[in-house]
Parts: C-alpha cells; sequence; structure tokens
C-alpha cells in the first residue's frame, strides 16, 4: 500500500531501529544503501536508538547481558560504532558483544574473516579483526592481551588508570584514544589514530602519537618508526584496506584475517610494496580478482592455501 505522504527522516530511522531488534531482519544491504545515501540518516538513525525505550530498558535491567554470540555480516555493523552503548545493546547478537560478568580471566575469539566489537565496562571498545584472539581479566579491567590477529582500540581515557594492551612480551600504554594493534606470530606493528600511545618493550619506551606508527620482527629486532595516515589506521573495519607504501608480505596478511584464507607472498612478491585501496566487498575470489591487478600480482590456489606471485613471474 503507497503511503499518502512521504517519510520524514525520523520516522524512517524510528523504523529501522525498530525493525533491527528483530532476530529475523537480514536487510541489511537496505540499511546500508539507506545510511550511505545522506549523512542526515546517519543522525537520526543514532538518536533514534538513543531513544528507543526497549533498548534503554535493556541496559538497565540488572540481569547480565546475553552472552556472546556468532557475528553476522560484520561490514555492515561499522555504522553503529557512534551510537554508543544503545547500539551496543541492539546488536549484540551479531557483531557487538556485550560482556556478562566473570569471576576468571575470559578468552574472546573470531574466526577468520569475522569481526567483532567488545564494549568493556568503562565505555571502551575493541575491534576485533578475524583469527584474533584477546584476554580478558576482571582483576585489571583496564588491560586487554593480545594473543594474536588485528584489533582496533578505542579507549575512553582515565589518567589515573592507564589502560594497557600486552602482546608478546611488549606493554602498549594508552594516552589517548584511538590505536591499532596486530601481534603475528613474534612480530608486532601499533598505529596511532588519536591521542597517544606508550610503547614499552624491555628497556624500550617509545611515544607514538597520532600518524605514527612502529613495527618489530620479534622480540629481540630493535623497532622501526614510520607514518601512516590516521585516517587509514583501522579501515579494515569499513570494508577497505588502505595502504602507503606496504609491503606485500603485510599486505598478504591483512588480507587473510578479513578474508579467512591463508595467503603468503613468495616468489619475489614479499619484496614488493603497495599504496592505494583496497576492497573487500564479496567472496575471497573476486576479492583478490580485483586486489591483484593493483597489487601487479597473481593469485594462486594450492589447496587450503593461496600465493601472491608477481604478475610478470613465469606460469608453473
Amino acid at each position: 500500500m503507497t503511503r499518502p505522504f512521504p517519510d520524514t527522516i525520523d520516522e524512517t530511522a524510528r523504523r529501522w531501529a525498530l525493525r533491527v531488534q528483530d532476530a529475523a531482519f537480514d536487510d541489511w544491504d537496505g540499511l546500508t544503501a539507506w545510511l550511505e545515501s545522506d549523512p542526515a540518516h546517519l543522525a537520526a538513525y543514532e538518536t533514534a536508538l538513543d531513544v528507543d525505550a526497549w533498548a534503554v530498558e535493556l541496559l538497565t535491567q540488572k540481569r547480565p547481558p546475553r552472552p556472546i554470540a556468532p557475528a553476522r555480516a560484520p561490514s555492515r555493523r561499522r555504522w553503529f560504532a557512534a551510537g554508543g552503548a544503545m547500539a551496543a545493546a541492539l546488536v549484540a547478537a551479531g557483531g557487538w558483544t556485550v560482556l556478562a560478568p566473570a569471576s576468571g580471566p575470559r578468552e574472546i575469539a573470531t574466526a577468520a574473516g569475522e569481526h567483532r566489537t567488545v564494549e568493556l565496562g568503562d565505555g571502551s571498545r575493541v575491534i576485533l579483526n578475524g583469527n584474533t584472539r584477546i584476554t580478558l581479566d576482571p582483576k585489571a579491567p583496564r588491560e586487554v592481551a593480545l594473543a594474536s590477529g588485528e584489533a582496533l582500540f578505542q579507549i575512553r581515557h582515565d589518567a589515573e588508570r592507564p589502560f594497557v594492551v600486552t602482546a608478546h612480551g611488549t606493554r602498549l600504554i594508552d594516552v589517548g584514544t584511538v590505536f591499532n594493534v596486530v601481534h603475528d606470530g613474534t612480530a608486532i606493528d601499533v598505529a596511532v589514530a588519536e591521542g597517544a600511545v606508550d610503547y614499552s618493550a624491555g628497556r624500550q619506551r617509545i611515544r607514538l602519537n597520532p600518524g605514527d606508527a612502529l613495527s618489530r620482527s620479534d622480540a629481540v629486532s630493535p623497532p622501526a618508526l614510520r607514518k601512516a595516515s590516521p585516517q587509514t589506521i583501522g579501515s579494515w573495519q569499513t570494508g577497505q584496506l588502505q595502504y602507503d607504501d606496504a609491503p606485500l608480505d603485510q599486505v598478504a596478511g591483512d588480507l587473510g584475517r578479513n578474508t579467512g584464507q591463508t595467503i603468503q607472498a613468495r616468489r619475489g612478491a614479499e619484496r614488493m610494496r603497495f599504496t592505494g585501496t583496497l576492497m573487500l566487498e564479496g567472496s575471497p575470489q573476486q576479492v583478490f580478482a580485483r586486489a591483484g591487478p593493483l597489487l601487479g600480482v597473481r593469485f594462486i590456489e594450492e589447496g587450503d592455501n593461496w600465493t601472491m606471485v608477481p604478475a610478470s613471474a613465469p606460469r608453473r
């Protein structure tokens, strides 16, 4: 039935806010298109989330929030980040997690290709990329151990109680708000988008400010400093991978976490570098088909793994 008068933006936003409560809701493409079509739509949608009475009731009830549930369609959740705790509760059954009380250390892990946002008790957020594992300890509520993988930290700063991330003998002490950490085997990579982070490993202390990044290949190698565009840090959560003169070894690892595939750069590709943007929409095969010409490589499927080789390499 055709409505006699067009809905206002606020009315449409309220309808979307109600629809996403339904466990059977699956029109993420429709919501995505509506949110992207006008900046005013996102503002109206966030307001609808904030005033929705059921969300207020959910967050203020005394029983513990529901436990972790598997994530669905994580790339569609990126617009909820600004909605705060209300939005986190609204999609707790999807890519967000509101933590239930725990008496001991708790491990949270994502499958390859999965994203998950964890809302901490102080309002800080940890956004996990695929194939990532973190540990939370209720005795140290302002500390997260990144066992493996990649996570973007959006931290509520507290000078009296600094937030600490530990990873393979390294302590990262928050002095600001937003930073990205990769822990891959023995390698560590840190990039700061906002605020500052103090890197501490052994006797080394390095202050990283917005646009600063640091890489360390193993526990004994000295860290290498570089510059990064703050706007590109954590871009993986929006379905894009943005690079500025990055080695293809790094690109291979990033693509692997985000597509759920095992990828290695070989036959000289590991020495190549890339500046640009890769889109993550579609199947792994579609992602690789788009990325190959941009990277100057071919993706070769070998059983359960993929290999990136220079496009000019002889075919075997």
